[in-house]
Formats: C-alpha cells, structure tokens, sequence
C-alpha cells in the first residue's frame, strides 16, 4: 500500500504539469484541493491580490482549518480579517456581518494573540470608515497578507513536503505513454486524447469526482451522460446547464437547441411560480420532470455534436496506475540486466540523469555529439539585404514567426516577411523564400540617433502592428504596414534604454538614469515612476504568472516589482563572486534578462556566465559559466518550449545548451559560412543578438556584427543534440567501449 500511495502521487504530479501545459487550469486547481499533494501557494496569492476571496478560501480550506494547528488558525485569520476590513459596509451592512457570522467565528478562540486579534477587528472604531477613504488602494495591504501567509504557510506542518513541486521534464506523462504504449494512438484526437481518456479513468477510480467532471468540460473528449443525469436529479439545473454548455450551445443544432429548451423548462418547473400555476399537484410535476429528463438524455444520443463524445473506450482496471507502477518499479530495481525494450523516463522523480545516457547505448545507430563546423551541417540561410552593414543592435520573430525584425546602430530597421504558404523553414529541408519588406512608398524606419553614438542604446517592442522603437533619441512609433511614422514620445534626456509592453494597456521604459517610467498607452500619461537602480537599465521582463516585473542595471543589480501595486518587493546584486573570467572586462554586466516560456523561471545573462534565478528571491540556483577560452557572451536566450537556450558568443560561435542541466548539446561555429553571403563574413564576425522562433524551438535567427541575419535549423529531426548518424553496419559489439 506505500508503494501503492507513492506511484499515486508522483502519478498526480505527472497529471498536475500536463493540466498546467494544456491550460486546463481549473482541472488543475481542482486536482491540487482533490489530491492534496501539492498547495500552489501562487494560485492562492493571486486570488488574495485579485480579492477573490472565495477562492481562497476553498483552496486553503481543502488542505487545512483553522482547528488545524496556530499556523492554519492565523492564516485563516488574517485572509477573513483582511476580507472583513474591506467589505464597504463594516459599519453594519449585511457583508460584514455575513463575514463576522460565519467566517471570523469558524477561528477558534485559544489563549494566545488570536483573541486580542480578534477584539481588534470588531472594534467600534475600526468598523467606522470614513466617506473619503473608500477608494484607498487596496494592493498593498493583499500583498502584505500574501506574503504573512508565505511565511505561515513555510511553518505549517499541514503544508509540509506540499509547497515544491518536483522538477520534471516537459511533457513528462504524455511522453511516458508514447513509450510504453507507442501504438495506442487509434483515436481521432492521437495519444493526447487516449492520456486524458487514461487520467479520466484514474480520477474516477481515486473518487476526484470534482476534477473529473471539470475535465470533462474542459477537454471535452467525454459527455458524461451519467453525471447529466444525476445533477438533474438532483435539480442542480444550472450545474446541467454549464456542463452541456462546454460541448455544444444553442445555434449548433437542433438537438442541442432542445436540449437547452428542455433544461430551461426544467428550471421553470423548479420555480415557486410554475408550481402555483400547475393546479395538477405535485404528482403531474414530478411525472414531467421525469419525461423532460429522459428526453434530455434521448437528444443527446441523437445529438451529431455529442455523438464520437458518449462513448467511453474500454481499458483495464486501473491502467494509468498500473503503466506508473511498473516503471517505477523497473526504475528503482538495481538488479536490471537488460534495457531492451524498457522506456528511458528519466523525467521522473529521483531519476538519475546517466540512465539516460545509458539506455542511448542500445539505440540500432551510433551517435556523437554534434559540432557544426560547416554549413553543409544545418539549414542555413542568410536573409536578403541590401542595407548598411552597420552590425545589429535587435533582433525578433514575430508572435507568430511571419517575419523577421531587425534595428541596426545606424537607427535603421529591416523586416524581412514571408507568407503563410512560404514559411516552412520549419520543415526539414525547405528553405521558404524571405524578401526583404519595402512599401511602395519607399518610406523606410528610421529612429533619431543620440546626440552623443558611442552612448547610445537601441531597443524596440511591437504591440500588434505598431512598432515602439529608439536608438537614443525619442520613442518612435511606426505602422508595420506602410513603415509611416505615426508619433514620437519621450525626450533625448534621460535616454530610453529598454522597453516592453506590460498587460493592461501599459509600456514599461527603462532610461539610463536607472527610473523606471510605467505609461498608460490610452490616456497617454506616465502611471508610475519606479525607482530602485543607480545605474542604467539593462533590460526588463514582466511574468504572467506572478504579475511581476523585473529590471536589471548595468552594475548587475536585479529589481523586482509588483505590477500590481508597483512597490518593489526585493532587489539583488549579482555579483563577481560568482564568476572570475581574466579574459573579460567585466562579469557584472546583465546584458539581458527573460522568463521561460512558462513565465516560471528567470534567464539572467551576463557577458561571462548566465544563470537561472529563483523569482520570488532572485536567489540563483543554477549557473553556467563557459569554458575558460570562450570569450565575452553576446547574446542568450530560451527557445520557445524552454527546452534550450541558445548563446552567442564574441568569437563568432553559437552554443546551444541543456536549459534543465546546463549540459551542451551542439556548438555552431558561423565562421566558416562564409560564403553564405555576397559579402564576406569576415573571421571577426560575431553573432551580436539571437532571436528564438515563437512555435518552432529548433529554429533561430542571428543578427551579426556586419549587419548581417542568418536563419538557422538543424537538418535531422532529433534537434540540435543529434548528429548525422553513422551508416550501421550491424556491429554492436563494441556499444559498451562507447563514451557519451
């Protein structure tokens, strides 16, 4: 039964990231409260902060009580506490005392700080809130709460061994099936719809049902029809209403429209009204409400929409669980005397990262690391151009990988576009065909250069299609559609040094004096001055996923910022201690900061090393420092699955490395692509920027030091880590000699 509970769980975590990955958030939050095994301490401080206190209350409730121990009792405390002193009408109104009535009065009342806490809030003074403060800023004192309850929460042995969440691979669960079961896929949906089939069955079997039919909804692979029908004998109509909701809506059909209609007579039937005015009694109600439910469920197997969703495929008892066990089972054996055959899952749990390398050994072909030294090596291709060659300053794909924009240090801009039925660079082997953009008018985008050149720092961001842009002097924005020039804003002094656009209508510039300036783009005015940093700053990066920004300056300091009430909630310094390059003149320099794709970890680039940061502390916990003969980093940044990041170096080289471990899986050397391009690229051509494509994570761009952008992709499908095989002459005797 332990190792039973134990491939439960890590059952569960492969579950909870493939929810996360899918965006099947509230499957998500819901298996966490089901399952307990891990307390998102961010989901629930995200609920705080938007005052959305039901949420958190659920959420917290289904790990702990207040009857729990002093740590839950206080974090119930303070969320109710800070729920009743916002409530608009403390003075007496029905919120306040709904709040007072059943949520304080669930604290347990015990001799200690609680009850003089308690007297407190429902002081007379404290109730009364004067007219003019009604509107004060309620961001503060959440964020406070968010992070007194942190520091509980830390405490607390009902969260104990909850807070982390182990570190897995992508995509860890799905590709697990894929191994174990590679031909299972005969469904329309593929092996992603036989997994969610799998995780269907589990929850049903481990009693989730408040995920399972949450899944349901949000996968829409399964139309329960047994559920509908037990919320409707339950006359929860509503629960009926939302749940055919997620699979069909009125205009689709005539059978969902009546299913509708059915539902809504139902709901009449429920009513006071309906009932008074059917003179037939009780009886004759519950006589229709039994045929309008058996003709709910008659519409739906008629129903096209519903059809390929009624049916549930057969499988074993427990499949899922069983597939988890015996890997775990074979993981943890050390007497496994073969691999043959047996899956390399090396995402899971406690699983040593050698095994990996190990089970390459069986493979029917040898491999080697991968060294580009050639452009016969990789798809290459050097975009079109017939503009300066002044070397490039920016660089960026669009969202959706249609074109390619570069800012040169001249101050001008090159985009270079493709059309949808031309952009299959992405394919093996088929080069699209890119031009170079030009309007008929001619017209092309130009920034005001700095007063002073050599101090000048060039950045841009696009918002649809408008580009925000400077190379040191004011901000000027374009339409991408007819490079017209449509406004400028912002002053030579202090100068503009990085920029991104942050949700909610906001642009965030970093200037050279270390203030940060927060602009509201439909009112045209400045929002908020952020000020933490001495020296310029470096770059900026805003997180989705805990509504925060973080700046950088060129002294290596790190700032981070709530979005939310813009008060700084910590800084760092990242300093030399970490990295002592005599080769460099400086390694406290932050050339560039990024979020993974999961808007999860931060990338912090320096010109010696590049590490990844904890965000909640800006604490580093993991760094990469390049060989010692490597010269100063250029550029780095993740791909677009956060799988790898590429980094580019001063000597003319591209590495390409392991974002989890750090380990380099390819290294291109573009100085040997010399004849790629009409003019020479020159041994001291470096890579200057490099640009990761939004869907494709194998293709890149790099804008060199002569003006110069090449496109790059490996040619085999195994990705930059895998090199040309060798031919295989059916010798494998010798497999175990091999070094990996």
């Amino acid at each position: 039964m332990i190792l039973d509970e134990k491939n439960r769980k890590n059952l569960v975590f492969l579950i909870l990231q493939f929810f996360d990955e899918e965006g099947y958030e509230e499957s998500l939050h819901l298996l966490e409260q089901d399952s307990g095994v891990f307390f998102d301490f961010s989901y629930l401080s995200n609920a705080i902060l938007n005052g959305n206190w039901k949420d958190a209350d659920d959420y917290l409730s289904a790990f702990t009580s207040p009857e729990a121990n002093t740590f839950s009792r206080k974090m119930f405390f303070g969320l109710f506490k800070l729920k009743f002193s916002e409530a608009p009408d403390r003075s007496g109104g029905s919120e306040a005392v709904k709040i007072f009535s059943k949520d304080l009065r669930r604290i347990p009342v015990l001799k200690d700080d609680s009850f003089d806490d308690l007297v407190e809030v429902i002081a007379v003074d404290d109730m009364r809130i004067p007219e003019e403060t009604c509107c004060v800023d309620k961001a503060p004192g959440r964020a406070k709460l968010c992070v007194d309850l942190h520091k509980l929460a830390e405490s607390n042995p009902s969260l104990r061994g909850k807070l982390d969440f182990p570190s897995l691979n992508k995509s860890a669960l799905l590709a697990l099936i894929s191994l174990l079961c590679p031909n299972c896929s005969r469904r329309k949906g593929g092996l992603k719809e036989d997994l969610i089939c799998l995780i269907l069955q589990f929850l049903y079997e481990a009693k989730y049902k408040n995920t399972l039919h949450k899944l349901e909804q949000e996968t829409k692979v399964f139309f329960n029809l047994n559920y509908l029908a037990e919320v409707m004998k339950l006359g929860e109509y509503g629960k009926a209403e939302e749940y055919l909701g997620a699979f069909t809506n009125w205009e689709d059909n005539k059978y969902s429209k009546a299913m509708f209609l059915e539902l809504q007579k139902l709901i009449c039937l429920q009513s006071t009204e309906w009932e008074v005015a059917t003179p037939s009694g009780s009886l004759d109600n519950m006589s229709l409400k039994i045929k309008l439910h058996a003709s709910v469920a008659m519409l739906a197997k008629k129903n096209p929409v519903l059809k390929d969703e009624l049916k549930f495929p057969s499988m074993e008892k427990s499949r899922l669980l069983t597939l988890v066990k015996q890997t775990m089972d074979w993981w943890t054996c050390n007497n496994t005397s073969s691999l043959e055959n047996v899956p390399v899952v090396s995402y899971l749990c406690g699983t040593p990262s050698s095994m990996k390398f190990f089970f390459k050994k069986t493979v029917p072909r040898k491999k080697k690391p991968n060294e580009i030294k050639d452009p016969s090596q990789c798809n290459a291709l050097v975009l079109p151009d017939c503009f300066s060659e002044e070397k490039i300053a920016r660089l960026t794909y669009s969202p959706s990988g249609d074109y390619i924009l570069a800012l040169a240090e001249d101050a001008t801009h090159k985009l270079w576009t493709w059309s949808s039925s031309q952009n299959e660079f992405c394919k093996e082997n088929v080069y699209p065909k890119p031009r170079l953009h030009q309007p008929q008018s001619g017209k092309t985008m130009e920034n005001e250069m700095a007063t002073s050149v050599q101090k000048s720092t060039s950045c841009f961001a696009v918002k649809g299609s408008y580009l925000f842009s400077t190379s040191g002097g004011k901000i000027a924005v374009f339409d991408l559609k007819n490079f017209e020039k449509v406004a400028s804003f912002g002053s030579p002094t202090p100068m503009a040094t990085y920029f991104i656009f942050i949700p909610g209508d906001l642009l965030a510039v970093g200037l050279d004096d270390g203030s940060i300036f927060i602009h509201c783009l439909s009112s045209r005015k400045v929002k908020e001055k952020l000020e933490g940093h001495d020296q310029k700053i470096t770059c900026l990066a805003f997180s989705r996923c805990f509504n925060v920004l973080v700046s950088s300056d060129s002294d290596g300091k790190l700032c981070l910022w709530s979005t939310k009430s813009w008060v700084k909630l910590t800084s760092k310094n990242s300093t030399r201690k970490f990295c002592n390059r005599s080769n460099l003149e400086s390694t406290s320099l932050v050339t560039h900061i990024q979020f993974d794709p999961y808007q999860i970890e931060l990338l912090v680039v320096h010109d010696g090393w590049i590490g990844l940061y904890e965000v909640r502390t800006l604490d580093c916990r993991l760094q990469w420092i390049p060989d010692a003969s490597d010269p100063a980093i250029t550029s780095a940044t993740y791909s677009s699955d956060g799988e790898i990041i590429y980094v580019g170096f001063r000597c003319g080289s591209i590495k390409i490395v392991d974002s989890k471990t750090f380990m380099t899986l390819c290294q291109i050397n573009l100085t040997s692509f010399t004849q790629l391009s009409t003019s020479n690229i020159s041994l001291e051509v470096y890579p200057t920027v490099v640009a990761a494509h939004p869907s494709h994570p194998n293709q890149i761009s790099a804008g060199l030091s002569n003006g110069k952008v090449i496109v790059l992709q490996p040619l085999w499908s195994g990705g930059w880590g895998e090199a040309a095989p060798l031919e295989d002459n059916g010798d494998y005797s010798n497999d175990s000699d091999h070094s990996y």
